[in-house]
């Protein structure tokens, strides 16, 4: 199973009574493009654009999130999709994506902030 099958795979599992169609009818997509991205075999292509957007309405998740798991099933893992694989690390990386900037300062201050404890904190031991 590649990434992006076990995306929806997991989608689908964490939601009971979701299914490819109610997937299809909320992002747009025939109901067959999701079933096809969900179960083909394999796929060293990856969808349009437009289907990967559908596909992330129809989830209800960002787009880069969806994206991500694109790239690496057709064998193009990304940077940050690569390096981060805890659920916190994948969730500040959608953040970048999908807060607005107000909220981005915010966050950027704060990991300062925990930064700078953390080097104070090892200085003193």
């Amino acid at each position: 199973m590649n990434a992006l099958q076990q995306l929806v795979a997991d989608y689908l599992s964490d939601n009971p009574g979701e299914s490819y169609s109610s997937i299809a009818r909320r992002g747009g997509l025939p109901r067959q493009t999701v079933w096809a991205i969900a179960k083909r075999e394999s796929s060293r292509q990856t969808p349009h654009p437009d289907t990967i957007d559908g596909l992330a309405r129809g989830m209800n998740m960002p787009e880069a999130r969806v994206r991500a798991a694109a790239g690496m099933a057709a064998g193009y893992p990304g940077a940050v999709s690569s390096t981060i694989s805890s659920e916190r690390g994948q969730l500040i990386a959608e953040a970048l994506n999908e807060l607005d900037e107000e909220r981005l300062e915010i966050l950027a201050r704060r990991a300062r902030f925990l930064l700078a404890e953390q080097r104070d904190e090892q200085g003193d031991s």
